[in-house]
């Protein structure tokens, strides 16, 4: 609500009575899930296997709760995604990631962005996504070689250099990552930009750091909102007055033929 783009709000308007609805049955099934697995360990693995055929079912629906729960001008986002390719996405992280020692994970990042990009929309507009697989390795590659110089520098200086040389890795990392990806995120021919620099990150997380150690955690909110205004303020979509008001109207004329079910939405977000 106080995300401004062109001078109008964002809203989310979500019912709490429906994220609570969705925190209950997740403490609930795990619960359940914990007792049987300490009496019943057989059928504590089937609930496993259970799980895992829910979880793309589970993720579909929470994306989709918080996208048509976003507004700009009137206008909602969407997300739809399919149960298979949702499974096939998972699969990635749950089993490939462990078994290829981590090497498949920029493969991962990339296919994570793509996902839920390019099933997103505003309106009925899609999202398009641009990047490659071989971008996201060759970010990666360059965050590993930063990592290691975190791991050397964390030694030389017998650990004294390790938080600033950690927030360091952090900031660069988060930023080409965030670069890579908005950087190639176009809507209805429009690009964006996102314009995070390694050095003011690395500022941005050093200042926020020693604030909440100097507070005992009571500045959290105050360096949430430091981080939140920086990365969205850098964030930037491509068009002039004229093309934006003109993609406005034709969303809002697109709302009729979705806004009716809006009311009953998913039935509730599972916090995923």
């Amino acid at each position: 609500g106080n995300t401004l783009l062109n001078d109008a709000g964002f809203d989310y308007l979500a019912d709490p009575k429906a994220i609570l609805k969705g925190r209950i049955i997740v403490f609930a099934a795990f619960a359940v899930y914990s007792l049987v697995k300490e009496f019943i360990p057989q059928l504590g693995l089937a609930l496993v296997i259970v799980f895992l055929g829910v979880l793309p079912w589970l993720v579909i629906r929470a994306l989709s709760f918080n996208a048509r729960n976003s507004t700009h001008r009137n206008v909602r986002f969407g997300f739809q995604a399919g149960y298979l390719e949702t499974s096939s996405f998972l699969t990635i992280p749950v089993f490939l990631v462990p078994l290829t020692l981590g090497l498949i994970y920029p493969y991962y990042v990339y296919r994570k962005k793509k996902f839920f990009l390019e099933h997103s929309t505003y309106g009925n507009t899609p999202f398009t996504f641009g990047a490659t697989a071989g971008a996201y390795y060759g970010v990666y590659f360059r965050v590993a070689m930063m990592f290691l110089l975190f791991l050397t520098g964390s030694i030389v200086t017998v650990g004294i250099g390790a938080i600033p040389l950690y927030l360091l890795f952090a900031a660069y990392r988060d930023g080409a990552v965030a670069r890579l990806t908005w950087n190639n995120t176009t809507l209805a021919g429009m690009p964006f930009t996102w314009n995070w620099r390694t050095g003011e990150l690395f500022t941005l997380y050093f200042v926020n750091s020693l604030a909440i150690i100097a507070t005992v955690g009571l500045l959290v909110p105050w360096a949430a909102v430091r981080t939140v205004r920086y990365q969205l303020e850098r964030l930037t979509i491509h068009a002039n007055a004229a093309e934006l008001d003109s993609f406005l109207a034709n969303a809002q004329a697109q709302v009729g033929a979705t806004g009716d079910e809006a009311a009953d939405l998913l039935g509730f977000d599972f916090g995923l």
